[in-house]
């Protein structure tokens, strides 16, 4: 896949006001989850200092670690997909020329955008149920699980919608991005 040279360069060929929100908005929570990579680095290394020179163990920093594993992957995806940093076949993806490679791209970014559908749908499903009956974490944190699970919600909608103006872009220029 290509990447794209700038930080917050719009798709190419595009200038189109969604566009241009879209990539601010994957930027944006790229950046939210680099900041959630640190902290989770700062918290471990303290829940570790805690545990083996204090003597003290924290019982609460494994479960807000997975959920800010899940932040992160989730949160971090839109941008990975905008820049052309997502996994791809290579093996198909640099052979294919002309006419194979306008089809494998708008097949490429089409999943995208149904993957990503499938997961906002169900994770706002999930948000939605878990905030109507009061659910909460079973862990020591026994955080509202609606918490941790709208990042589900608000990072896969932002990859269907980089997935959909890519997909627009390829079929509107006949070319991947």
């Amino acid at each position: 896949m290509n990447r794209d040279s700038g930080l917050l360069e719009e798709v190419p060929g595009t200038s189109s006001l969604a566009s241009r929100l879209a990539g601010y908005l994957s930027f944006v929570a790229a950046i939210i989850a680099a900041c959630l990579v640190i902290f989770t680095l700062f918290m471990t290394g303290y829940s570790v200092f805690q545990r083996y020179v204090l003597g003290t163990p924290l019982t609460w920093t494994d479960e807000l670690s997975g959920f800010l594993v899940v932040a992160i992957v989730m949160l971090g995806m839109a941008e990975a997909l905008r820049r052309g940093d997502h996994i791809s076949v290579d093996l198909l993806s640099t052979k294919a020329k002309g006419r194979n490679r306008y089809i494998l791209d708008l097949w490429y970014y089409l999943a995208t955008a149904f993957v990503a559908g499938v997961i906002m749908l169900s994770a706002w499903n999930s948000v939605m149920f878990s905030i109507d009956f009061g659910v909460f974490s079973d862990g020591y944190l026994e955080a509202p699980l609606w918490i941790p699970q709208s990042t589900m919600v608000v990072g896969s909608a932002l990859c269907l919608l980089i997935a959909s103006l890519k997909f627009i872009d390829v079929v509107l220029n006949g070319r991947r991005t």
